[in-house]
């Protein structure tokens, strides 16, 4: 009799990776508020001290629907899959080694904005990290035994050229970022926003639907 597959060394379930993975976006995403100064008086002077920490709550504010956009890309990668190996583990620690370093890429962007080294900084760490997420997919997806039974082909080769688009827009946004750091802030609001209104998971789910049309018709006309 075969070994089963879950049993064998270096691949295992997926969700035990999945809730590791949720508990580091949980703490990473809540310790950043932690690099914002509180205002410390006198009483008179607070709103003053309150409006000079606006550039710091803004960021806290745009890193962390940064990171709940990539945990959103994370989940929907993760109900696809059902066993990790060794490199796909790999992946999803070093993306995780990534996302660790958000607040402090966030803090340095909050206490100067509109610098040119924080603002290609922050950019050029998100394209990092959405780089890592997106191999994360092309990765698991070339990889049939890692996946849930029935996951159409065609959405699989086309999915992992959506997971790049992110990063391709980060990128851009860097380089803006390079020649006028206030255009580049510009492009940090929108890539997430694109992710967060639900027009980048629309576009995969009718890709999904198609896919498995298509793959329900051929083998309808197999069997005939």
């Amino acid at each position: 009799m075969s070994e089963p597959v879950a049993a064998r060394p270096g691949l295992g379930t997926f969700r035990r990776l999945e809730f590791f993975t949720d508990g580091v976006f949980a703490i990473v995403m809540t310790i950043m508020v932690l690099e914002v100064d509180v205002p410390r008086g006198p009483a008179g002077e607070l709103w003053a001290q309150i409006g000079e920490r606006v550039p710091e709550l803004a960021t806290y504010a745009l890193a962390f629907v940064t990171l709940g956009a990539l945990w959103f890309g994370n989940r929907t990668q993760g109900e696809q899959l059902e066993r990790a190996d060794h490199p796909l583990t790999w992946l999803v620690l070093t993306l995780l080694l990534t996302v660790a370093l958000v607040p402090f890429s966030a803090a340095m962007l909050g206490h100067e904005p509109t610098a040119r080294p924080a603002v290609v900084f922050f950019g050029a760490h998100l394209t990092v990290v959405y780089v890592v997420h997106a191999l994360v997919w092309t990765y698991a997806s070339g990889r049939a035994h890692l996946l849930r039974p029935g996951l159409p082909d065609g959405y699989r080769r086309r999915s992992r050229r959506y997971s790049w688009l992110p990063a391709g827009g980060y990128a851009a946004a860097t380089l803006l970022g390079l020649a006028a750091p206030v255009v580049g802030l510009v492009g940090f609001l929108l890539v997430p926003a694109w992710l967060v209104s639900g027009l980048f998971y629309r576009g995969l789910g009718r890709l999904h639907d198609h896919e498995a049309r298509a793959s329900r018709a051929v083998a309808g006309q197999e069997a005939r």
